[in-house]
């Protein structure tokens, strides 16, 4: 009986020796290890319509946690045309999902904020994703609730 004892000791001990004393693999690090992020870069092609002539403000920054990238301001002239190249996109998903939220701050207005998503090209490929987007101008969506309200049926 004794000897069962030992025995069945000597074997938890090596059982928790020997994993600790062999060197570690590629695979068993990599499963504790973060995958590494690859970026991406996305076009996107905004359309404003019905700016006023001072133009608007925007703000161009990540919709969720699972989106990244470093958010940009500028400015957008009276035609509502511009073009931001989004360099550094990262996301989470395993489909590839990115969600941008766009927020337009024209003067005299509320600020309104649109959310777009897309699916990334495969960074594997080197091409860019495109969006794009045509978004009326708070002033326009103003000017339209003015019109709905005295019109009479």
């Amino acid at each position: 009986m004794q000897g069962r004892s030992w025995m069945a000791a000597l074997t938890v001990v090596a059982g928790i020796m020997i994993p600790q004393s062999l060197p570690r693999t590629a695979s068993a690090e990599g499963k504790n290890a973060e995958k590494p992020t690859q970026r991406s870069q996305v076009v996107l092609k905004l359309r404003i319509l019905g700016l006023n002539r001072e133009g608007c403000n925007v703000e161009i920054k990540p919709a969720n946690t699972g989106s990244k990238f470093s958010t940009i301001r500028q400015h957008v002239p009276a035609q509502g045309v511009q073009d931001f190249h989004i360099k550094d996109v990262s996301t989470s998903s395993a489909d590839r999902e990115c969600s941008i939220a766009i927020t337009i701050q024209e003067p005299g207005q509320r600020m309104r904020t649109v959310r777009r998503g897309l699916r990334l090209a495969a960074p594997e490929s080197g091409t860019a994703s495109v969006l794009e987007c045509f978004i009326p101008s708070p002033s326009e969506l103003a000017r339209n609730e003015i019109g709905k309200e005295t019109q009479t049926r």
